[in-house]
């Protein structure tokens, strides 16, 4: 028998997935409008947004109830990307 066949899962709802995204939000949009110095904002706000795309893919996309490898095959690549920019964003 699978592990994943004899694990019950956590449920998250949608509503406190869909609050973390709206407080994520409000974060990037205020740390704009603060006027935080860009070698700080451009890193801050790549980071947030990869947390949310992750989020959305995780809880929306079903991927969290999926097995672990469909999971990594998202994440490795994103942060890989995110990192990257990051770096760029900081030269």
């Amino acid at each position: 028998m699978d592990h994943a066949e004899t694990t019950p899962h956590r449920y998250t709802s949608p509503k406190v997935v869909f609050l973390i995204l709206f407080i994520a939000t409000i974060v990037e949009v205020g740390a704009t409008l603060a006027g935080v110095p860009r070698k700080l904002l451009v890193p801050a706000l790549l980071s947030i947004s990869f947390v949310k795309a992750a989020l959305v893919a995780l809880y929306f996309m079903h991927l969290r109830y999926e097995k672990l490898i469909y999971g990594v095959i998202f994440i490795t690549p994103a942060a890989f990307a995110i990192l990257l920019m990051v770096i760029l964003a900081t030269r």
